[in-house]
């Protein structure tokens, strides 16, 4: 089978083979999609596009491959990063799946293409709304926290201050579950933000969360 052909397989399979297979198995296949990728990219597209986010995806093995042993596909990435995200947000799939997003390794976005990476975080902190369906708040939040993995307050990011706003915003306005998420995700980055204290009853269904 080809690497198309494979991709196919799996997805068909939903990644039973591939969750179970060797680490070994896996780093050849992820090398021989990366390089594949590169004469191909179009193809590579195209099988995304054709594709819909799942609970077991096989866009979750294109996602990781790029990320970790190329830079080359990070703007091809952020494409994905929108495609999925404005799946979620019109309703043509689970607000669940954008979960698929959190094989991007972030590492080496953030480090060697900061200006994409800076693109990524202003895009998903946009999509972030007081009048959206708070699972989809709380989804997108996850995927958020994900990509703020890297992130230093320390580095001088201007546009961290929008991004840790809009945050904020949820986590003193939004739907309880929302408010809870957000703050869960300020915490876990260690991001410092003066947030107005719960409620008593928030605070018994944070506990419970």
């Amino acid at each position: 089978m080809n690497v198309i052909e494979k991709l196919k397989y799996h997805e068909e399979n939903k990644l039973e083979d591939w969750i179970y297979s060797g680490d070994k198995e896996s780093r050849k296949f992820s090398k021989e999609l990366v390089k594949f990728s590169k004469d191909n990219l179009n193809e590579i597209k195209q099988y995304c596009i054709n594709t819909m986010p799942s609970e077991f995806s096989s866009l979750s093995i294109i996602y990781e491959a790029f990320s970790e042993y190329s830079i080359d596909f990070n703007e091809f990435l952020f494409e994905e990063i929108q495609r999925v995200v404005y799946l979620a947000k019109n309703k043509s799939i689970k607000p669940d799946y954008l979960e698929v997003l959190t094989d991007i390794e972030t590492e080496a976005i953030y480090s060697k293409t900061e200006s994409i990476y800076i693109d990524i975080m202003e895009f998903l902190t946009s999509n972030l709304n007081l009048e959206k369906e708070p699972k989809f708040n709380v989804e997108l939040l996850e995927v958020i926290s994900w990509f703020l993995i890297e992130f230093d307050e320390d580095d001088e990011i201007s546009e961290s201050k929008i991004w840790i706003n809009r945050i904020t915003a949820l986590a003193d306005y939004a739907d309880v579950n929302v408010k809870i998420k957000a703050r869960e995700v300020l915490k876990e980055s260690d991001i410092s933000s003066a947030l107005s204290p719960l409620s008593f009853i928030e605070k018994i269904k944070s506990i419970f969360n």
